[in-house]
């Protein structure tokens, strides 16, 4: 079978949400199935009856579809699993046929059962008569076992004695001392015998027929359930291959954002992958990445183009949170050297071949060339690569291209709707991609590294164009300064996020004294109201006797009236240090507003009211 990916994006979302929802429920299921799918109808469209083996395979898939059924019943996938088919009439009618090793009961018929029953008395008889000869002549046989050929009962009579022996002869062993002979006395059995196989085939033949007729009757259901079983196994598969790679779903923008994306199939095989982070606007749709060899420019372009083709197949992708991709309408490539010399195509054919599909691309396409026009001159090379990217650029197409060519790198630094972009190379490929700056190929250099006679890197040296070098110069330098830019732009936002981190910690922890304060008030006017409750109950009780009275006028000393005296507002100016009754603790006054005064205490803030305040001993 052939998966192709979704062309609307409308349905590619209802996948991704599909598949998110088995993530999400977080168990497997096994799946199977009996044959592909459309094979069972056209088997039925020519033939009287299934084969047996198609019968048990059909068997054993009603089971699995049961306890699919039965497994996903009570759980968030039901909707999945609830429309397949109930075929336990079928796997009941099969198993009153079929025995546990598959074979045609004897019951599976009254007629059957009587020629079996009928088979099994001639052959017993069949066989005592043998017997009998063996036991009785043995001197004339070369074994005292009873032989099948060419399904008749025979006796291994010795070449001397055939004459001596009446019957039938069947054949001769290898040697030829060996002649199998049928016996005289059962011929009539072995002739019955024969003619009871026939019958016993033949009503086999005739309940398979009638069983094949009640699943002809289900065939469009089950061709059916084949294709949704099929469907929930690729959903399963999808849902496990994004748990593996540790993908997340894809977000369909106009533009591509990859935020620490991989190529899939490098995650697996190597551990520690150089992730891809690459982000083009909406106003620049042609990307020129250049850089050294080996330095991971055509991974780049593999990377972008298998995860926009796994977006359209519904599939996450493995890129980070925050990414997002274009449901591309068309997608073209022309990666890797496709001479072909059967159809007589040169490499430089076999390109121009593939390009001249992408230059009719739709707008909404995926353009994909890698060592654009590298296989010719450089002069034609570079006014070809022109014309190929202008002729793209019109057409409104994405296009991601990797070059070694200097012209073709110069022209697009020209060009606003065009943005280069390099691999980075420090001592060594860092397989990092750098936006907004081109990368010299730094092809000698790799040379050298590689073993290549120092005499023919100096003398390679001198034959460069003093230009060229100095831009490459150039190119490497704005690399640098690029690279130190965004280490101190990392620094800062890591700051940024610390400070966040302390702000958030020093607001919680305000918030915990804060609850602290109301519940310790609460507990206290609660208490103090269960006794003013009290002490009223006793009044009217007692009455106003002395000592009650005495009791009262205590408790409103000590819990209410030294609060009223000493809590007189006070007054700070900016900048002193007062004391918070409530919190009985000390702090710095920095602001005043509305009446209420801002109190700093171990950098948290407080806005207390005037009558909260008193000031230190000492200050005046």
């Amino acid at each position: 079978m052939t998966y192709r990916p979704f062309t609307r994006k409308q349905d590619a979302e209802y996948e991704l949400k599909r598949v998110e929802k088995i993530i999400k429920f977080g168990e497997s299921a096994d799946f199977s199935i009996p044959a592909d799918p459309g094979v069972l109808r056209e088997k039925l469209a020519v033939s009287a009856y299934l084969p047996v083996e198609d019968i048990i395979k059909l068997k054993y898939w009603f089971n699995s579809i049961g306890v699919l059924k039965k497994k996903f019943n009570k759980s968030s996938l039901r909707e999945y699993f609830i429309k397949l088919g109930e075929y336990s009439e079928l796997t009941d009618e099969i198993n009153r046929i079929f025995d546990g090793y598959d074979q045609v009961r004897d019951d599976a018929s009254e007629r059957l059962l009587k020629i079996r029953k009928e088979k099994r008395r001639i052959k017993q008889t069949i066989e005592e008569t043998l017997n009998r000869i063996l036991a009785r002549r043995s001197s004339l046989f070369t074994d005292t076992t009873i032989i099948k050929r060419n399904q008749r009962f025979v006796l291994p009579v010795k070449r001397n004695f055939k004459n001596d022996f009446k019957g039938i002869i069947h054949s001769y062993s290898n040697s030829g001392e060996t002649v199998f002979i049928e016996p005289m006395e059962i011929t009539e059995y072995s002739a019955r015998l024969f003619e009871l196989s026939a019958q016993e085939q033949e009503e086999i033949e005739r309940v398979l027929k009638s069983l094949t007729d009640q699943i002809r009757l289900r065939i469009e259901d089950i061709e059916a359930d084949i294709e949704a079983v099929i469907d929930l196994d690729l959903l399963f598969a999808k849902a496990k291959y994004a748990r593996d790679l540790d993908a997340a779903m894809p977000v369909f923008d106009e533009q591509i954002n990859i935020v620490n994306g991989f190529h899939p199939i490098l995650k697996t095989v190597e551990t520690e992958v150089v992730p891809l982070n690459l982000k083009i606007g909406s106003d620049k749709k042609i990307l020129l990445i250049s850089g050294p060899n080996a330095g991971g420019k055509t991974v780049v372009l593999k990377t972008v183009g298998l995860i926009a083709l796994m977006a359209k197949c519904g599939m996450f992708i493995p890129v980070e949170e925050g990414s997002t991709i274009p449901f591309f309408d068309r997608m073209y490539a022309d990666i890797g050297d496709e001479q072909s010399i059967e159809s007589h195509l040169s490499t430089f054919a076999a390109h121009i071949k593939q390009i001249k599909e992408a230059l009719s691309a739709p707008s909404n396409s995926l353009v994909l060339l890698d060592e654009l026009m590298s296989q010719t001159s450089v002069e034609e090379g570079s006014a070809l690569a022109i014309a190929i990217l202008e002729r793209l650029s019109q057409r409104g197409a994405t296009v991601l291209a990797t070059t070694h060519n200097e012209n073709l790198k110069i022209f697009v630094s020209t060009r606003t709707d065009m943005v280069n972009a390099g691999m980075e190379f420090t001592d060594r490929p860092t397989y990092r991609l750098i936006l907004g700056i081109p990368q010299p190929s730094n092809a000698i250099r790799l040379a050298g590294e590689l073993g290549i006679n120092h005499g023919v890197l100096e003398n390679a040296l001198k034959r460069l164009d003093k230009e060229k070098v100095s831009m490459n110069n150039l190119f490497s330098d704005l690399s640098k300064e690029l690279k130190e830019v965004q280490q101190e732009r990392a620094k800062l936002n890591r700051l940024i996020k610390e400070y966040e981190s302390k702000l958030e910690e020093l607001n919680l922890k305000k918030k915990r004294e804060l609850d602290e304060l109301k519940a310790k008030y609460k507990r206290e006017l609660i208490q103090s109201k269960r006794s003013i409750e009290r002490l009223i109950k006793e009044l009217k009780k007692e009455g106003p006797k002395p000592e009650k009275v005495h009791e009262m006028r205590k408790f409103f000393d000590e819990a209410l009236h030294e609060d009223d005296e000493s809590r007189v507002p006070y007054f700070p100016s900016i900048g002193e240090i007062v004391r918070i009754r409530s919190l009985k603790k000390t702090g710095q006054v920095v602001e005043e507003h509305a009446g209420k005064f801002k109190v700093s205490l171990e950098n948290i803030y407080y806005w207390v009211e005037p009558k909260e305040l008193e000031s230190l001993p000492g200050d005046g």
